[in-house]
């Protein structure tokens, strides 16, 4: 009872997924409107797909900018009247916990990649060094980068027999172990099957300067396409209305 400062049920899950990681990636977030001159272009190369996880347009913060860029509430607008808002997104993704959203913001040269469709993740996500490993088990349009670090330049225990960490060394970037070969010690298959993984590189890597990549892979959660396949405009707006871009094809 009486006044709050926060909600307090998102501060509860804030505590969360706070001991993973960051839950920003270290830069100021500007408010709807404080972009000034800043602006971003709109590629729509992909939006004459008809299938609304394949179907995408890219919002390209320009390299010239001075500020980040808000573009939670922004709108993209379609010849036959849609209206689409940008929605938000978490920064650091967390499998099997509730992961706050805040509003998505690109830094001078980073884009955002817009998807019709539903997210594989179940939200909006900024991608990281570690992001890899979703690609092994689930579809993403564009593909994920797989750019993990490999497993075999991990801080690896001193306990590690040769042939275990022969093994390892054939271990590719962002993946998973789904079968460890029985002749494999105890020692090794538990580190194998718990130490190589989207969690465990986060929790090696979420320190690093170049943790997160300069991408964020937004959902719009639409089940049919948005744009028309020719003859289609596709106008970008900011949260005051104001036109940033428009293309069309």
């Amino acid at each position: 009872s009486g006044l709050f400062l926060f909600k307090p049920q998102e501060r509860a899950t804030e505590q969360i997924t706070r001991p993973l990681g960051q839950i920003t990636d270290g830069e100021p977030i500007p408010a709807p409107g404080e972009e000034g001159l800043d602006t971003a272009i709109l590629n729509v190369r992909n939006a004459r797909e008809s299938n609304p996880n394949q179907e995408y347009v890219e919002i390209q913060a320009s390299k010239d900018n001075k500020n980040p860029l808000n573009i939670s509430g922004w709108k993209l607008k379609g010849k036959i009247g849609l209206d689409v808002a940008i929605g938000q997104g978490t920064i650091l993704y967390v499998p099997g916990q509730a992961n706050p959203q805040q509003v998505i913001v690109l830094k001078p040269g980073e884009k955002a990649i817009i998807v019709t469709g539903l997210s594989p993740l179940g939200t909006s996500f900024k991608l990281n060094k570690c992001a890899g490993y979703f690609e092994q088990f689930q579809d993403f349009t564009p593909r994920l980068p797989r750019e993990c670090p490999l497993a075999e330049d991990e801080d690896l225990p001193n306990n590690l027999k040769d042939a275990c960490l022969d093994f390892i060394e054939r271990i590719g970037r962002c993946e998973v172990v789904e079968s460890i070969p029985p002749a494999m010690d105890q020692t090794c298959q538990n580190y194998v099957s718990t130490k190589i993984s989207y969690k465990s590189c986060v929790e090696a890597h979420k320190n690093d300067t170049d943790f997160y990549k300069p991408e964020w892979r937004i959902y719009l959660g639409r089940g049919e396409e948005l744009w028309k396949r020719s003859r289609e405009v596709i106008v970008l707006t900011d949260q005051n209305g104001k036109i940033v871009d428009s293309k069309s094809y």
